[in-house]
Parts: structure tokens; C-alpha cells; sequence
């Protein structure tokens, strides 16, 4: 009630009050909605798609950077195999790897270490220093080859990264082994080379998550060994995440494994950096939006106007037309949250409709149904009655139809009269709608002629009905003016079949073949009951 109330103070009761109210609505929604879905998806699937370009870009960078790796290994492989390594000849080792620096600027230096840990040749010239207690020593006697990074070279005194190979003798013995030196700072080189560059925000560290290269990225976290990569872009792993740095920024980033070394490639990004695009795209449709809707409520308005007066006539003539009284009210139960200018136009048009409807109903009944017998007429059998077989067919049952004829009618009408033949087929009518199930049609197909179409019941359901109906029929006479007639009928029954004889339509050859049935049964006799002649087999 005070919903009501509350409705009738703001005019919400009333069509000019609901145009109003809807043509606001219409102003400010699209711009809440367009808010609502950047916000609540738009920008997650920005977001997943910026993650996407992102892991992309680390996969292909990867393969650069693994290969640029494997090319490291394969030339202290190279370098491990030559004549002079294997003889042990320092003079043409000198040479020869100084003929590699010379096309490999990356490596800083190019150095031989004896079997027992000695550093016999350097391409730098360094003094022979003992390297015996390292790593990359250890794994080489064991035959590995290993890369180390993060190192404070003896010599040069600055930190470094090793790509070290066993040489292995011709005897298959250990003989030292072959390293190359990279320096930290020479790193951001084939960063820049292999990668989109240190700008765009890839940084290569260890396992550890030390950052070797670039060099910026180093000096920002206090200098080589000591900068570290955020503990949560090495949680997100190559599926990548989104997630908040020390500084509280919404970041978006990846990490994947370089295999060697434990080495890893990692690139973030703040996620303002990828939404600065899509803002300004989302800033011109609003402008947009908010252009059109400024030259579309002008529209809107207009038309509401140009709806209220018609509908405000309608109303008035309709409550006029009501309160003349035109027959008895049939009030249909009327949908909530109605204008009442509608209202009243759906209580008007609703009595009228339910006049009309009973006229309709009967109109129908007589249009269907055969007024003598109260079965349906032969109209409705080959509408109402193809739409059944139809539906039966498709569901794979059965059907049956049953042909009947009064015998010896027109003696009846004849001897007795017209009034007389009326009572012996409304007789024979009342009987078939006794007989029939409700799912069954039973029709007058004309004068004296019946047709019963059986759903889902085959020939012998068929014969056996139609014995019952002749057998009542014969047992009970028929009322004929203030006399009884004992009258007699003859049924031909058929069943419906994969193959079409007659008509068009499997209702044609159904009713066919039944009528064919129907006059066997005549020609044998009358009072009887005949199906329909089998059909031979294809030869």
C-alpha cells in the first residue's frame, strides 16, 4: 500500500510519469553500465591479455637467449677439441684463441686450466693463477660441462660469468678444460641483441635471483650480486600473475628457466602501463556515448509526448465503452506494475474480449464438430487427424483407422423417414464416443460413413474395436420416432504402412484402404468385420 502511495506521489502510477522516469534512466545508464563494464571486465580482459603478450614475448625470448647460451657452450667445446689444446701446445693455443676474441666480442676472455688447476693460457695475458678450488674445476674433472655466474674474477677483479668444457685427451684421460669469461657488465650486449632490450623491462638473473644484466637494473638494487628480483614475479613462474610490488604498484610479470646455470629471464610491468591505452580508448566512447544520448533524449522526449495524448484518448473512450454496459463483465487477471491509462484500457478491452471469446469458442465447436452426431466432422478428421498421425509416425507407434457404413440406410430413410435415419446415425454416433479412447478421433465422414483413427494401436487392436462397436450396434436397437430399429454396420479396418498406395499424404492412403476394407465387408455379406488385404511381398 505504501509502495502505491509512494508511486502515485511521484507520478510513477501514470504513463506521462513512467516516460519520464524511463527517459532519465535512459540518459544515465549507459554510462554507469560502460563504467561498470570496464571495471568488472573490460579491464580483466585487457589485463589477461596484456599476461598473454607477455608470456609470448618470454617463450620466443628464450629460445634467442638459449641458443645465444648453447653458442657459448659449442665454441669452449670447439676451442676444447682443437690440435694445440689436445698437445698441450701454449704457443698455438695463444694463437688460436686469440683469433677467436677477435670475431667473439662478448667473451672478455678465452682460458686454458691444466689438470692441476692451473691457468696455463689466458687471451688476456693474465698472470697463471690457481683455480683448482672452484666449481666449474670440479664439475669438469667429473666431465660436466657448467656455467657459473655471479663471480669475482682473480685477475680482471671483476665479477663474471663462466662457460666452462672438460678436455678430454685421446686417451681418455682428463686434460683441464676450456672456459670463457663474460663479464656482468658485457651481458646487457646480447641482452639488448637477444631480447626487447633492458627497456623493456627483461632482466636476466640467477637462480638465485640475483640480476646479472642490465647493467641499470643492476646499479638500481645497490650493484652486482646484491640487486634482486621481487620474490612474487619469481613466484608467478612462466603462467605469470598479477601482483603488488614493495612499493604497493599493481605489477604484471613472468619468469621462465633458461635451463643452464639456473638462470632465468623475467620481465614486469606496472599494469597502469597497460590499461594507459585502453583509458583513452574507453574516454572517447563515453565522450560518444554521451554525444548521442545528448541528441537522442530530445528524440526520446518528443516521442513520449507524442505517445501520452493517443493513449490518454484511448483511455477516456475506453471508460466510456465500459460504462455503457454491453453484456457481463469477464475480468482477466491483469499483469502488475501497469500504467493506469492501460489499466483501464485492459479492464474495457478484457470484458469485451471474453464476449467475444464465448462467440469465438462456439464458433469453433460448430466449425469442428458435425452437429447431428457430436463427432468431429470430416473437416477436423483431415486436419485435427493428419496432425496425429503425423506426431504418432515420428514417434514410431502404430495406427489403425476403422471405415464404417450404416447398412441399408436409405431403406431406413426410406421406409421410416429422414427423422428416423437422423436418430439411427446419432444413435451409431453416441456409440462410437463411448467405444473410443480419448486419444483416438472419431469422425462423421459423410451421410452414413464413419471414421475412428486409432493412435498407437495396430491392426489387431483395430479388428478387435471394431467387433465390440459392430456387436453393440446389432445388440442394441436404435430409437426411431416411438419405435426401435435393429440396425446393422459394416467396418473395414486397415493399418498404416511404410509404403503409400493411395493419395499424397499417409492419412489418404490410411482412409483408403480402410474404405476398400469397408466395401469387402459389404460385398461378403454386411454385418461384418473385414481388414484389409495383406500385401504380397516384392517378388
Amino acid at each position: 500500500m505504501r509502495l502505491k502511495q509512494l508511486k502515485q506521489s511521484f507520478g510513477l502510477d501514470t504513463l506521462r510519469g513512467l516516460l519520464r522516469f524511463y527517459t532519465v534512466l535512459l540518459v544515465s545508464l549507459p554510462l554507469v553500465l560502460a563504467a561498470g563494464f570496464f571495471f568488472f571486465f573490460q579491464r580483466g580482459q585487457v589485463i589477461e591479455n596484456e599476461l598473454n603478450g607477455l608470456r609470448e614475448s618470454l617463450a620466443k625470448e628464450r629460445s634467442v637467449v638459449r641458443s645465444w647460451i648453447g653458442e657459448r657452450f659449442a665454441d669452449a667445446q670447439y676451442l676444447a677439441r682443437l690440435e694445440s689444446t689436445q698437445l698441450n701446445d701454449f704457443t698455438a693455443m695463444n694463437r688460436d684463441f686469440a683469433i677467436y676474441k677477435l670475431t667473439h666480442a662478448p667473451v672478455s676472455a678465452v682460458v686454458y686450466v691444466t689438470p692441476e688447476g692451473y691457468t696455463a693460457v689466458d687471451s688476456d695475458g693474465s698472470p697463471s693463477v690457481y683455480v683448482g678450488d672452484r666449481e666449474y674445476f670440479h664439475e669438469a674433472k667429473a666431465g660436466r660441462e657448467v656455467l657459473v655466474s655471479g663471480i669475482l674474477g682473480r685477475t680482471s677483479g671483476k665479477f663474471i660469468c663462466i662457460f666452462s668444457s672438460p678436455v678430454t685427451r685421446p686417451d681418455g684421460s682428463f686434460g683441464g678444460l676450456i672456459f670463457l669469461s663474460v663479464q656482468l657488465d658485457v651481458l646487457d650486449v646480447w641482452l639488448r641483441e637477444a631480447t626487447a632490450g633492458p627497456d623493456g623491462g627483461v632482466m636476466l638473473c640467477d637462480n638465485a635471483g640475483r640480476i646479472l644484466a642490465p647493467s641499470a637494473a643492476v646499479a638500481a638494487g645497490g650493484g652486482p650480486l646484491t640487486a634482486l628480483v621481487s620474490q612474487p614475479v619469481l613466484a608467478a613462474g612462466e603462467a605469470g600473475a598479477l601482483y603488488r610490488d614493495a612499493a604497493g604498484r599493481e605489477m604484471l610479470g613472468a619468469a621462465v628457466t633458461l635451463d643452464r646455470g639456473g638462470w632465468k629471464l623475467v620481465r614486469e610491468e606496472p599494469v597502469s602501463l597497460a590499461l594507459a591505452g585502453y583509458r583513452n580508448q574507453a574516454m572517447w566512447v563515453a565522450l560518444g556515448t554521451l554525444a548521442t544520448i545528448c541528441i537522442a533524449s530530445p528524440l526520446v522526449l518528443r516521442l513520449c509526448r507524442s505517445l501520452e495524448e493517443p493513449l490518454e484518448t484511448l483511455a477516456g473512450y475506453a471508460r466510456e465503452l465500459r460504462s455503457k454496459g454491453y453484456g457481463e463483465t469477464c475480468s482477466l487477471a491483469a499483469p502488475q506494475r501497469m500504467p493506469r491509462e492501460i489499466h483501464d484500457l485492459f479492464d474495457a478491452f478484457s470484458d469485451m474480449a471474453c464476449q467475444m471469446r464465448g462467440h469465438i469458442d462456439a464458433i469453433e465447436r460448430l466449425s469442428i464438430q458435425d452437429a447431428l452426431t457430436g463427432l468431429n466432422n470430416r473437416r477436423f478428421l483431415f486436419s485435427g487427424g493428419l496432425k496425429l498421425l503425423s506426431a504418432a509416425l515420428r514417434a514410431g507407434q502404430p495406427c489403425a483407422c476403422l471405415m464404417l457404413d450404416v447398412d441399408h440406410f436409405k431403406r431406413v430413410n426410406d421406409t421410416f423417414g429422414h427423422q428416423a435415419g437422423d436418430q439411427v446415425l446419432a444413435h451409431l454416433g453416441r456409440l462410437l464416443a463411448g467405444a473410443v479412447r480419448k486419444s483416438d478421433l472419431a469422425a462423421r465422414y459423410g451421410g452414413e460413413e464413419f471414421a475412428v483413427l486409432l493412435i498407437g494401436a495396430g491392426l489387431a487392436e483395430g479388428l478387435e474395436l471394431a467387433e465390440r462397436i459392430r456387436r453393440a450396434m446389432a445388440e442394441q436397437p436404435s430409437p426411431a420416432g416411438e419405435r426401435t430399429l435393429a440396425v446393422t454396420v459394416s467396418v473395414g479396418v486397415a493399418e498404416v504402412r511404410r509404403s503409400q498406395a493411395f493419395g499424397e499424404a499417409d492419412l489418404d492412403d490410411l482412409l483408403a484402404r480402410a474404405d476398400a476394407a469397408l466395401y469387402a465387408a459389404k460385398a461378403a455379406g454386411r454385418n461384418r468385420v473385414v481388414a484389409e488385404q495383406a500385401v504380397p511381398p516384392a517378388a
